[in-house]
């Protein structure tokens, strides 16, 4: 399986591809504030952190002769926890990843395409960008806490198969929220062959933490 890492370039190439900048002439910079999962929350998890990665994207917009130089900043980072399953040595099968993309502002208007894409949208863009897996079905849905929001989190079944060759049915569960000027998300992805680990996930998610 390919580390989440590649979502985090598909969701920052998101942020500057879509919409209007405008067309005043310098540069503009965007940065998000790092999204993380507490201490306590992955202590009892049994996750650990794997890396936290700026992601920053530059273009150059032109229109009637003017050119606009923006730069945004997204932060990912990565979870996981090492565990043997049935066909599979003990690796890093469990995955668990935050990020956080901000809204950009320009000549007076506000925008990130994070926030017109579902939940739905959202998985079929990581999966898009993730040859290993396949095969996304949507499977139930619930609602957390998370950073102080009611966190709509969606929960579908897909087939994941390991940079090694080996295939397994797995459950993935994406959710994002608002916060401050930033849009904050999760994602999950681990055997459907682990018990428990949904509890371990909304723990997760209750655990994200972000400055406003």
């Amino acid at each position: 399986m390919r580390k989440p890492v590649a979502t985090g370039t598909l969701l920052a190439l998101l942020v500057v591809t879509s919409g209007c900048v405008g067309v005043l002439s310098g540069p503009v910079t965007f940065a998000a504030t790092e999204a993380t999962v507490s201490e306590a929350a992955l202590e009892s998890t049994g996750y650990e952190h794997n890396r936290t990665e700026e992601m920053v994207v530059n273009r150059t917009f032109s229109a009637a002769g003017q050119s606009k130089d923006v730069e945004v900043t997204n932060w990912i980072s990565e979870y996981h926890q090492s565990v043997g399953i049935e066909g599979l040595a003990e690796q890093r099968v469990a995955v668990f990843a935050t990020f956080a993309s901000p809204t950009v502002e320009v000549v007076g208007q506000s925008f990130n395409p994070l926030d017109d894409y579902d939940n739905r949208e959202l998985a079929e863009q990581f999966t898009a960008q993730l040859a290993s897996v396949g095969d996304v079905r949507r499977v139930g849905s619930r609602t957390i806490t998370m950073l102080g929001s009611d966190a709509n989190v969606t929960k579908f079944e897909a087939t994941v198969t390991t940079s090694t060759g080996l295939e397994f049915d797995a459950y993935l569960h994406v959710t994002k929220v608002e916060h401050g000027d930033d849009f904050v998300g999760a994602i999950a992805v681990y055997p459907k062959q682990l018990p428990d680990q949904q509890a371990a996930i909304n723990e997760l998610i209750r655990g994200v933490e972000h400055e406003a």
